[in-house]
Order: structure tokens, then sequence, then C-alpha cells
């Protein structure tokens, strides 16, 4: 059991490593499509977001107007408010302890080559209280964002690996 608990903080410690750095030669973007990198261990729950701007915002690129300024303001709030975004199995008493939210292309300073076409990446974190009572999220993007079609879930935990497809018809991803 020992061993498991090591290998799995050993993958959380890599992973947002890893997943920062595309090893493809062609990264994927397909609107309204993201994906959704799930950690359990002990107490701990880490959800590491990727999705194009595109699908959070209607659009991909820096603000160019001040009703596009109040989007992206919009969007950062209620990613902040995660706990209403990913809800833990509530008998596990999880807290949100911290949001992480990177979007190059929205500061002018900073925009990518390709404004057109422009991802996030966010990382939530969340204690529980109750970590055996954790069992699973209700992932609820798809009523805040509209544009979202579709979540790509992999989830890693004490019980293994798991892969998913969420959607607005199913979006409980449970372990």
């Amino acid at each position: 059991m020992q061993f498991k608990s090591l290998t799995l903080i050993a993958l959380l410690i890599a992973a947002p490593a890893y997943a920062r750095h595309d090893h493809t030669p062609h990264h994927a973007h397909v609107h309204g499509v993201a994906k959704l990198d799930v950690a359990v261990d002990g107490g701990t729950l880490n959800l590491r977001l990727e999705s194009p701007l595109e699908g959070l915002l209607g659009f991909e690129r820096v603000p160019r107007n001040d009703r596009e300024r109040a989007a992206v303001a919009e969007m950062r709030n209620k990613l902040g408010d995660a706990g209403k975004l990913f809800v833990p199995t509530t008998a596990a008493q999880c807290t949100l302890k911290s949001v992480q939210i990177e979007a190059p292309a929205l500061d002018a300073k900073s925009a990518s080559a390709n404004p057109e076409h422009a991802d996030l990446d966010a990382d939530f974190l969340f204690t529980c209280a109750q970590p055996s009572k954790l069992t699973g999220v209700d992932v609820r993007l798809f009523q805040v964002f509209p544009n979202m079609r579709r979540i790509d879930a992999r989830v890693v935990s004490g019980k293994g690996q798991k892969a998913t497809r969420l959607s607005t018809k199913m979006r409980f991803l449970s372990w």
C-alpha cells in the first residue's frame, strides 16, 4: 500500500510539469472540448483543466473592447469560485484551497504567436476531511460555460487509473 501512495505522489509532482509541455508535434485544439486531469491522493484532490479559450469565452485572443474585457473578468471569477464548478462527493467534506489560472493570450504583453487559437490552463486544489468517502466529483462546467461540449477526463487515484468522456448528459466523474 505504501508503494501505491509513493507512486501516486510521484505522479502528482510530475503531472503539472508534464502537462504544461506539449509532447505531440501537433497539439489538438478543438473548440468546445476540454481536458481534465484528476489526481486523488488521500485527502488531496487535484484537478487540472486545459481548454481552448473559445469554450470558456467565445473568443481566443486579447480582449478588444469593454464587453470582451468584462467577459474575461467574469470567466476568471467563475473559475476562481471552483467549488461551484467542481463538487466533490459531499460526504468527503472537501474544501477548495487554491486556484491557479494561466491564459497568456488574454494579456497583450505575453500573447502567443497564434492569438486566434489560445488555451487556458487552470489548477484547482481541494483538501478533504473524510478522504475515504471521496468517490467522485460533479463537473458543472457545462452549465456555467455553454460553449463547452465535451470534457475528456483522466483520473489517477489509489484505486487505479481511469479515462472517461464527460458531457452535458454525463457530468459525474467517479473513481
